[in-house]
């Protein structure tokens, strides 16, 4: 594979990078690891032993949950067994820079804000995209700031090295931690993305016994063939956040192992259940498997994202948007919900959407910005603003800062066995992208180390940034 030899080409500095994810090296933290002063996810210590997140594409709230929603299995089945969180926000415009921060808590830059498409290939299909490094890549020089924001423009971060911070994800955190559960089979962490190298040629990656490829992206410096649909492949690169960091990247074997194909839905017909097959459902089915943090993307026509599928949904047409991504919804979450992990209450279910409508690009009402909200710097100064929707005459390129503050409301479905109250609606705290990642770091026991000295990455270590609070694990009695 071409990917093989160019990482070749590294050498020792992609097996420094790897240490330095694996926690052998790296600096100490600036700030004290004291816990004192510093507010936690409001659930009790340990109760939540997994988390897994859904991301669905590009809806705003009143769309995906309003009267005339299509979504009729989320909005009829779906909510009354989770919490609707109504002031739930995305970070940016357009996807990856959303899904790069609920995982790293860097900012976008002003690439993935354009999600590193060659926007030159717009007016010559088909259209391709760029997967270069982030450069300068520097370490901020404002550590209060802009708490562990890597600076410059591109797509890919830079790991950590003995003498730069780096950009790092929570699967990184969770690794450094090593096995503390005395399981050595467990992964710590997997990404499970729909439909990753049913086209191998499309997509890269190195083959899985299971089927598809692991950990596939272009070549640093190469070009991204999968921002289009295929009919026989529908994956997209750049709704894959773990590949585009080098301390994730760098390690072949560590990324081949945790960034894998979700697998395959067999849709059940004349009263017979659907039959499952693929990574997901092997882990699920086996407590002792299941990975402490999920991370889940179908594919474009199943996260909603194409209207009209190249390929076809999970029940064989071809109608994406919110009618898709809800039949996805139908048939993989009730195998979620049997699983151990979900029935015995230790699995947490986090399901939003990347990004709102094009339009919105609200972050927390102004009432609420000290417990989200979308900072602004280094790298963008309206974190809502792509240039790849000012080309579409969708936004006016602003004047000033904070013109475009964030994605716009999207709302979250929250669902846990024991700790949240089936039915309910949240309209009392305010969270995004930033604050969900502290909360997943929070509730997994990452309490040290970080870019804040207590756990948090990125924007998640925010001074006074709230994570989930008791209006989110609102069960009067958790035993139930």
């Amino acid at each position: 594979m071409k990917r093989r030899a160019l990482l070749s080409s590294v050498g020792s500095g992609c097996a420094l990078a790897g240490a330095v994810a694996m926690g052998v090296l790296g600096a100490a933290p600036s700030v004290a690891a004291d816990d004192h002063d510093v507010e936690r996810a409001a659930a009790p210590e340990g109760a939540i032993r997994h988390l897994m997140v859904i991301d669905l594409e590009n809806e705003s709230f009143a769309t995906t949950f309003g009267a005339s929603s299509p979504a009729t299995y989320l909005n009829g089945t779906l909510l009354k067994q989770g919490e609707l969180v109504t002031n739930y926000f995305a970070t940016s415009h357009v996807s990856l820079g959303n899904y790069l921060s609920q995982v790293s808590g860097q900012e976008p830059t002003v690439s993935t804000n354009d999600d590193c498409i060659d926007l030159a290939s717009l007016s010559h299909p088909p259209l391709v995209g760029g997967f270069t490094d982030v450069v300068p890549g520097t370490d901020t020089t404002q550590p209060a700031t802009f708490p562990g924001q890597v600076v410059g423009d591109g797509c890919v971060y830079p790991g950590p090295t003995t003498t730069s911070h780096g950009a790092r994800t929570i699967g990184d955190q969770l690794d450094a931690r090593g096995d503390d559960d005395g399981d050595h089979r467990r992964l710590r962490w997997r990404s499970y993305a729909e439909d990753m190298g049913d086209d191998p040629a499309r997509d890269y990656g190195v083959p899985d016994p299971l089927g598809g490829t692991d950990c596939a992206h272009a070549p640093v410096g190469g070009v991204d063939h999968s921002n289009g649909a295929e009919a026989a492949d529908q994956y997209a690169t750049r709704h894959n956040p773990f590949v585009y960091f080098h301390s994730v990247i760098d390690d072949e074997a560590r990324c081949d192992a945790h960034v894998v194909p979700l697998g395959k839905v067999t849709v059940g017909s004349g009263g017979a259940p659907d039959a499952f097959s693929g990574h997901l459902f092997e882990d699920l089915r086996d407590p002792w498997k299941t990975p402490v943090f999920m991370f889940i993307t179908p594919n474009l026509c199943d996260d909603g994202h194409d209207a009209t599928c190249a390929g076809t949904n999970v029940e064989g047409g071809h109608q994406g948007g919110l009618v898709g991504a809800d039949l996805w919804l139908k048939h993989w979450m009730p195998m979620i919900f049997a699983s151990p992990a979900y029935r015995t209450g230790q699995l947490l279910v986090v399901l939003t959407f990347d990004e709102g409508g094009a339009t919105d690009a609200r972050a927390c009402p102004a009432a609420n910005q000290a417990d989200c909200g979308s900072p602004t710097g280094p790298n963008v100064s309206n974190p809502g603003f792509s240039t790849l929707l000012g080309l579409f005459g969708v936004q006016t390129p602003p004047t000033t800062t904070f013109v475009y503050p964030g994605g716009g409301q999207v709302g979250a479905v929250l669902f846990n066995a024991r700790l949240i109250e089936p039915g309910s609606v949240n309209d009392k705290g305010s969270y995004d992208h930033y604050s969900a990642l502290r909360s997943y770091e929070d509730l997994l026991g990452v309490h040290r180390g970080g870019d804040d000295g207590r756990g948090h990455l990125g924007y998640a270590a925010r001074a006074g940034l709230s994570p989930f609070g008791r209006d989110v694990f609102n069960r009067r009695d958790p035993r139930h």
